[in-house]
């Protein structure tokens, strides 16, 4: 009876609720209509999901961002839009149906690119440090990969000089291999580009740079020395945007070495021959000056010629972009112009680039998609200059008194003033390069979460060199005969790539990715060359080489390499706790001896989120706690190929024909065959952990690895009764360890008053040392040694100099007050190469980056700090000083009797630099720098003006760039390495960002 009741009470209420929702969905359904856009720019968004939770209401917005829909009107409608944050709202009693949504960075940051794929940041197992759009574009730069310096760990990156157009000089974890090459793989939309990167930042989406061995060996051979992924922009469906980016700088000298003054110069030859009683006085003068030096000196005439080359510079870039989609077809096109004018006079690059992205829809799981890019360089190359000016004479004058220029300006014959060059038509060095880059690929999804994936790529550049230098000038020297020389060529890479990914789970715990692919690439080089001297009119440059008179040369080669491989991995996850990751790819190259070209390079990686399990549900203050750990094994292939098949060289001799001998050629082998040559190998093991704080106030990763390479790809001697001297072989091991920090800091949040303030930090340092040589402990031809890195500094270590006083203990030694006094390592009271040690290493102690952003309202404040600390550098100012006084040289503390300094011996006539005991000690210092690298200010004008303008967005902004550099070089910029030419500038930048 009761159950009857019980039964008939629920069939009532359930009929209740039945009539209720009925009433609410029936009786007062409404069409609304609106639109949708992003928060930060006002850009509509196309193709935002538009629903009411578990039933049929639902929309998508079209391509300007509008929609409209049937709905109740108490409903809670939510817009989804994958890179923005869900929104739910409630539409009771309103009446505007217009909204925004709000950029989802968290949503943004969890997708990080590897190779093949994608995969949430929260699932990685590998070494992985992620730039985005934001970060890559925060400051002006000529190489996009510039932005990366101090802001990922573990990349070691300098610029190489100040020179237009100058290249980078980057590794990843360390050197590895003696002879081979260092440089990581750079990978731009899944084709190798090269390290000569001209993708302008404004296109790039993101930077990956992939470092251990879990993440590297799905690339294999090209992966062994880290992988740098770049990603460009796509276009999004959704109204077009139209985006200008523009900015104008001035360079100037950022800073140089103190060369001496005419005064400073003439001391200086005066105390070099009183030294060996040559000078006692002024009336000495006429026996040490030539009559025109002696002329201007009394005048008071004299040059600095590093100031007549040195000027100022600029650099210009504008770049615009186009960028939309339909439902079926998304695009992103973009034009750039730059141009780069260097300190020195003729040195200059322009570039010229487009690019487009299209990616069309064919059918619901088909869809196919290009990406081209096609670019002009055109660069002027600048013989160096500064060699010249900084060694002749000060005590000349560069023009007559008709503003003529004097060709030899100090009174003699031999000495070229050092701006002959800029002369008109007396020095061309001209560089073309025309570049297409592009790929295109297929996508095919024949069912859920698997997609197949075809992609061919293409690199080819066709490049044109051309090199004219007249008589009396730097290249050919006093007299010379004219040279004129031309070189063209072409570079060619195919990449045939086909892969498929495939997602799955067997249960809400399980959770699977695959990958299984196969790669093909072969590349091409063709040069060619001819060059002569003695042309017949200094009008014809470089175009006419038929009028060549004299020491006609021409050559031409032909370099080809192919590499296939073949690549799987699984990624798997259990309760979203525990992950595994394991890699295995097969590379075949033609470069390595037969039987020996394919390797194996597996890979196996765990994680374990420690933030998920029960035992941490209660620790608030831990956001997210991840323990990583990998092992895996690379290969390095990147030898010159043919090494294995041996090779000849040219022999020049006299035959004897009867009458008369007539020169004639020959061949002799010159390489032998490396017939066992096969792969050098790294094995790496990595640990890391990545973690988050107090709400991800503190976030960070922390990375610790050992890298251990053997099998080097290297040039031993080989013993002269061979009749070789080198030959390639698989010998010696080094090993880099090391820690790699980041930290990231959300100091305030914008709900301060307006003020967001974030901070970042980045901190490396790695050990690098060679572990085995092929015989014994040290290489002195190539300043190898166990132990130590790879490039270190061998030599008698420089104590000072012997004092007045120390006569009997210098004698000991057969030296004398003024000599360069180098430490008796052993005590044994004598001087020998066995005393020679180890000076220092390129190689930083550690590097470390600091970055701020700092916004309030529009205004918005970026400075970055870059330190590298405990480095080595053979300073070509330090060991440039001219001991006997012919030449002119950097302004040093020289030692006399009445100065008795520790820095430099006694200047002496009668000695020189080669001849003066332990000279060469005097060029190493302390590289050690840190730098306010660079400091931006921007404004964001108002909405209420852009309304006005018609415009999305508008932002200008101004960059000190190398402004304040801090070392014991001031005020020279140790970044450039100690050389003299070419040195580093330093920029104030001036630039726009418009959206429309």
């Amino acid at each position: 009876m009761e159950e009857t009741k019980l039964k008939s009470f629920k069939r009532f209420f359930q009929l209740i609720m039945f009539m209720t929702s009925s009433l609410v969905w029936s009786q007062d359904l409404i069409t609304i209509s609106g639109s949708v856009a992003a928060a930060k720019d006002g850009m509509p968004l196309g193709g935002v999901n538009i629903f009411v939770e578990d039933t049929d209401y639902a929309t998508v917005s079209d391509f300007d961002g509008n929609f409209e829909i049937v709905v109740p009107s108490n409903a809670i409608l939510t817009l989804s839009y994958i890179g923005f944050q869900t929104k739910t709202i409630d539409l009771s009693g309103r009446d505007n149906y217009d909204f925004v949504l709000e950029e989802d960075v968290q949503s943004l940051e969890d997708v990080v690119v590897v190779g093949y794929g994608q995969v949430k940041k929260s699932d990685l197992t590998g070494a992985v440090s992620t730039l985005d759009q934001e970060e890559i574009t925060a400051i002006p730069t000529t190489n996009a990969l510039e932005s990366l310096q101090g802001k990922v760990p573990g990349l070691d990156l300098t610029k190489s000089s100040g020179q237009a157009g100058a290249s980078l000089s980057f590794n990843i974890r360390g050197n590895r291999s003696l002879n081979a090459s260092n440089g990581p793989l750079v990978v731009v939309d899944g084709i190798i580009y090269g390290n000569t990167l001209d993708v302008n930042p404004n296109d790039i989406a993101s930077v990956e740079v992939l470092k251990d061995a879990s993440a590297t060996a799905i690339y294999g051979t090209l992966g062994a020395n880290g992988v740098i992924l770049i990603t460009t922009k796509s276009g999004k469906m959704g109204k077009s945007r139209v985006s200008v980016n523009s900015y104008y700088a001035i360079q100037d000298l950022g800073g140089y070495a103190n060369i001496m003054t005419g005064p400073e110069w003439v001391a200086l030859r005066r105390e070099a021959r009183r030294t060996v009683g040559e000078w006692n006085g002024v009336e000495d003068d006429v026996n040490i000056f030539n009559p025109t030096q002696l002329e201007n000196f009394q005048n008071g005439i004299y040059t600095e010629w590093a100031d007549e080359i040195l000027g100022t510079g600029s650099i210009q870039n504008h770049q615009v972009s186009v960028s939309g989609g339909s439902e079926k077809t998304a695009y992103y096109f973009s034009m750039e112009y730059f141009r780069e004018e260097g300190l020195l006079r003729n040195d200059n690059l322009d570039r010229y680039s487009g690019r487009l992205r299209v990616n069309h829809e064919i059918l619901d799981n088909l869809s196919v998609g290009t990406n081209i890019q096609y670019s002009i360089k055109e660069r002027n190359i600048r013989r160096d200059p500064l060699n010249q000016a900084n060694k002749m004479s000060p005590l000349g004058a560069p023009y007559d008194a008709e503003g003529n220029l004097l060709v030899f300006p100090v009174g003699d014959s031999s000495t070229l003033n050092p701006l002959v060059d800029e002369q008109p038509g007396n020095y061309v060095n001209n560089e073309e390069n025309n570049r297409f880059f592009g790929n295109v690929s297929l996508d095919w999804k024949p069912f859920e979460n698997f997609t197949f994936t075809s992609r061919l790529g293409i690199d080819r550049t066709n490049y044109r060199r051309g090199l004219f230098s007249a008589s009396n000038t730097l290249e050919v020297g006093a007299d010379g005969l004219s040279l004129a020389r031309a070189e063209n060529g072409f570079f060619n890479r195919t990449t045939f790539e086909n892969f498929m990914n495939y997602s799955f789970s067997l249960s809400e715990k399980h959770e699977f990715q695959t990958l299984l692919g196969s790669s093909v690439w072969k590349t091409t080089q063709e040069d060619y060359l001819a060059e002569g001297r003695d042309l017949a009119s200094p009008t014809m440059l470089f175009n006419n080489l038929g009028a060549l008179q004299t020491q006609i040369q021409n050559d031409s080669s032909l370099e080809e390499r192919q590499l296939a491989s073949f690549f799987g991995r699984l990624n798997y996850k259990f309760d979203e706790r525990f992950l595994v990751t394991l890699l295995l790819r097969t590379d075949g190259s033609s470069v390595l001896a037969p039987g020996k070209k394919w390797g194996y390079f597996p890979s196996a990686a765990l994680g374990w989120v420690m933030s998920k399990e029960k035992f941490m549900e209660n620790t608030n203050w831990i956001s997210n706690l991840k323990l990583r750990a990998s092992y895996g094994i690379s290969g390095n292939s990147a030898v010159t190929p043919y090494q294995t098949l041996g090779g000849l060289s040219r022999s020049t001799y006299a035959f004897d024909a009867g009458n008369d001998e007539q020169p004639a050629f020959g061949y002799y082998p010159s390489l032998i065959a490396a017939s066992d040559l096969t792969w050098e190998t790294t094995a790496t093991t990595n640990f890391g952990i990545d973690f988050g704080f107090f709400n991800n106030r503190l976030t960070g990763t922390l990375d610790m690895y050992e890298q251990n390479t053997s099998d080097l790809l290297m040039q031993r001697a080989l013993p002269t009764t061979s009749g070789f001297s080198i030959a390639w072989d698989n010998i010696g091991k080094t090993r880099n360890r090391g820690l790699e920090l980041v930290l990231s800091t959300r100091n305030l949040v914008e709900e301060n008053n307006g003020i967001s303030w974030t901070s970042d930090i980045t901190f490396t340092t790695n050990n690098e040392e060679i572990v085995e040589l092929p015989e014994g402990d040290r290489d002195l031809a190539n300043s190898w040694f166990v132990g130590q890195p790879i490039n270190s500094f061998y030599n008698y270590e420089k104590i000072g100099i012997w004092q007045l006083g120390e006569e009997d203990l210098a004698a000991q030694y057969g030296q004398e007050p003024g000599d360069i006094r180098v430490r008796d390592q052993n005590g044994d009271g004598v001087i020998t190469p066995d005393d020679r040690t180890i000076i220092g290493s390129t190689v930083p102690d550690y590097t470390l980056g600091f970055n701020n952003r700092i916004s309030f309202k529009g205004i918005d404040l970026n400075v970055f700090v870059y330190a590298r600390q405990g480095q080595t550098i053979t300073s070509e100012a330090a060991g440039s000083y001219k001991i006997d006084g012919l030449e002119n040289g950097p302004l040093v503390d020289y030692w006399t009797p009445e100065n008795p300094t520790n820095a430099y011996p006694r200047p002496d006539a009668g000695t020189s630099r080669a001849s003066t005991q332990y000279y060469s000690t005097l060029q190493y210092v302390d590289g050690s720098f840190w730098k306010i690298r660079d400091i931006t200010l921007g404004y964001n004008l108002p909405d209420s003006v852009l309304e006005n303008l018609k415009v999305s967005k508008l932002r200008f902004y101004a960059t000190a760039k190398n402004y304040f550099v801090f070392s014991g070089m001031d005020p020279y910029d140790p970044e450039r390495g100690g050389n003299l030419s070419f040195p580093m500038t330093r920029q104030m930048v001036f630039g726009l960002n418009l959206e429309l």
